[in-house]
């Protein structure tokens, strides 16, 4: 709506469609006795005629969700309403109050005036709802188009008034933005004048960003093993005693993973050091990429790593410990394109919380008990620490026995 035209729309809210017709005869009609007087002024020569008022936009609804989406789309096409008459009661859709409430959610402008009979809701459960309001009349039932006809009119008048006064307000606004940047301009000078100080103070910032980064990637370095990228023993067993208190604390589980390469002696002395390096990152590589999110691995030494599994039973690491051990089998090798025909295999060690360990230390002692097991076993294999006597809890029993978790493959698999 362009800000010299007054604001005449009014939306009828009413379920009864009668109403509706009561509402256009009242605020229509002045405008086509006015088509009449102007085509008669035109015939005859006379003078415009005096308005008895000035014409009325009105649409009519039945339901309260329609309403919401008219006067959403009239303040999305820049042709608000100025006054919406709602009545009370709608069914079976909502009541007026719930209208208007979503009425002045889409247009908070909206002036409303709300047609009820006493009994139908009284003034106070209204104000106690609604609150008070300056954007809210009452008009009792029955009513007269007097009555519609003045509270449209004043209604639409002061619509125009509060966007005029919003309209001043915001060439105010421009103007005390216009005279800020003025003053913007004179204090250039004095930036200017402080420019050497303020390019010390950046030149100052820019030194401590790179401190502060040089710092963190010196803490990084403190904390990662440099030829794998996991965490080194001291940063590993940081975040094991974390985890293993906040177990402790939460009753939840936890499983620890001892992870060791097989016959590495043999690839440094067949192969040299560097192919050994190069098997230790493959391994390290194949770990890390299987991991989830919540698991921690760390480089604990040479060709050992440890692995820290947070709220996982036993069961679901030896699963999880198997698939790497498969996983290792299978890509580590491939990894290393350098030497034909290695074959890198690992031993896994499994133990959990639930076996009774006191310290983060003992949980990794149980779980490299495992590994030696896994060792004697055959090596390529996951043990895990299992129950001495099925049905006792760890406190009743003396020791605790290892368990083979990777299936025996029989000679004659083998030959096949």
């Amino acid at each position: 709506m362009l800000p010299d035209l007054l604001n005449r729309r009014v939306l009828v809210v009413d379920d009864n469609s009668s109403i509706h017709h009561d509402f256009l005869k009242t605020l229509r009609l002045e405008m086509d006795q006015d088509a009449l007087e102007q085509a008669r002024s035109a015939l005859f020569g006379e003078s415009n005629p005096l308005r008895s008022h000035e014409p009325f936009e009105v649409d009519c609804v039945s339901q309260g969700q329609v309403a919401v989406t008219f006067v959403q789309t009239a303040k999305k096409e820049g042709r608000p309403y100025a006054v919406a008459f709602v009545d009370m009661r709608m069914p079976p859709g909502w009541d007026g109050l719930e209208t208007i409430e979503y009425l002045w959610e889409a247009d908070p402008g909206l002036q409303v005036v709300i047609c009820t009979a006493y009994s139908d809701q009284p003034w106070d459960e209204i104000r106690n709802r609604i609150g008070r309001n300056d954007k809210l009349l009452i008009l009792q039932k029955p009513f007269n188009s007097i009555e519609v006809l003045q509270l449209a009119t004043a209604l639409c008048r002061k619509w125009d008034l509060t966007h005029k006064v919003a309209r001043q307000l915001n060439e105010l606004s421009h103007l005390v933005d216009e005279r800020t940047r003025e003053l913007q301009q004179a204090n250039k000078q004095l930036t200017e004048a402080n420019q050497a100080l303020v390019q010390t103070v950046a030149d100052l910032e820019v030194a401590q960003a790179e401190i502060l980064r040089q710092n963190k990637e010196l803490e990084g370095l403190a904390s990662r093993d440099p030829l794998t990228g996991c965490l080194n023993r001291r940063a590993f067993y940081t975040a094991f005693e974390q985890a293993f208190t906040e177990t402790r604390q939460r009753r939840n589980e936890l499983c620890c993973l001892m992870v060791d390469i097989d016959n590495f002696k043999r690839i440094n002395d067949q192969f040299g050091h560097a192919v050994g390096d190069q098997a230790i990152q493959a391994v390290a590589n194949c770990i890390c990429t299987g991991l989830r999110l919540t698991d921690i691995v760390g480089r604990y030494g040479g060709e050992e790593f440890c692995l820290m599994f947070p709220g996982t039973t036993l069961t679901e690491a030896t699963d999880l410990a198997e698939r790497l051990r498969i996983r290792i089998g299978t890509e580590a090798s491939d990894r290393m394109r350098v030497v034909a025909g290695l074959m890198i295999t690992v031993s896994i060690g499994v133990s959990a919380m639930t076996f009774g360990a006191r310290t983060p230390l003992e949980l990794i002692d149980q779980a490299d008990k495992a590994l030696y097991a896994a060792k004697e076993g055959g090596r390529n294999c996951v043990m895990a620490l299992d129950l001495l006597v099925p049905g006792m809890t760890p406190s009743e029993q003396l020791d605790l026995q290892v368990r083979r978790v990777t299936p025996r493959v029989s000679t004659s698999s083998i030959a096949r």
